[in-house]
């Protein structure tokens, strides 16, 4: 992890123990006052209209409610878990096993106006930025073919680009290719040829729009923070409607309100 990283995590760490410590005082503060206007008769008539629902309603919309609190939480551990499985194996050569990635820029996302091969070719498999795309076990050197899109990794940082020229094996490298890649969008190959031993995988073709930004904001510390808000909120709220509940059963056992059903038995 970089100084940048490194400081940008412990921002992030410092940030949510105070959003935290606020949110507990926040909690805390209205869960009082609720309390106080619960003992001082203040809701005695939302306690009266509670009180008159059927039970059977009651529990449909506990139901509901526990429901979409699992959806959400379901949804959110999903995501939180594909972006620590595309972080991992990102910068892992691909196996057996496909390997899900995100892209980054925008240099696959349209066709520049001098790249007319790719009009010749009839290629026209465009790569926006941030589309989670589809990547499998790199075939045989000798079996990559023009126009091929791989991925390759270069000081440290992995990119998405086209095979646009293959050199043979000749007297200057003898014993393997060089490869010309460049990006769709781009005017120019990239500056240096690519060996095969720098190539992570190869693209298949399919991908899934957009998605990469969601995956991105959970791998940052940002994310990270996010979800630690989430888990705090569902543990929080349940805790705080059942403390005002009891409240409200004591408020109709200590004071039978009147057309209650305690009235009723007093």
């Amino acid at each position: 992890m970089g100084d940048y990283r490194t400081y940008v995590f412990f921002l992030c760490l410092i940030v949510f123990a105070l959003m935290t410590i606020l949110s507990v005082v926040c909690v805390s503060v209205i869960a009082t006052l609720e309390i106080r206007l619960i003992r001082a008769g203040a809701e005695d008539g939302k306690i009266l209209r509670s009180q008159g629902k059927r039970r059977e309603a009651k529990r449909i919309v506990k139901l509901l409610d526990y429901a979409f609190s699992g959806i959400v939480c379901l949804v959110v551990v999903a995501v939180f878990l594909a972006s620590l499985a595309v972080g991992r194996g990102e910068s892992q050569p691909v196996g057996e096993l496909p390997v899900y990635r995100v892209v980054r820029t925008g240099s696959m996302a349209e066709v520049h106006e001098k790249n007319a091969y790719l009009h010749a070719a009839g290629i026209d498999d465009r790569i926006q930025i941030f589309d989670l795309i589809r990547t499998e076990k790199l075939p045989d050197e000798m079996e990559l073919e023009l126009y091929d899109v791989v991925v390759y990794e270069t000081d440290g940082m992995m990119i998405v680009h086209r095979i646009v020229e293959i050199e043979e094996p000749n007297a200057a490298h003898p014993d393997c290719r060089h490869f010309r890649l460049q990006g769709d969008a781009v005017e120019a190959p990239d500056r240096f040829p690519v060996l095969y031993e720098q190539m992570r995988a190869l693209y298949s073709g399919q991908r899934i729009p957009y998605v990469g930004s969601f995956i991105l904001f959970m791998q940052s510390p940002a994310g990270w923070l996010c979800i630690g808000l989430i888990v705090f909120a569902m543990i929080a709220t349940p805790l705080l409607e059942a403390k005002l509940r009891k409240e409200r059963e004591w408020r109709l056992l200590l004071y039978p309100l009147p057309g209650s059903d305690k009235e009723g038995r007093s």
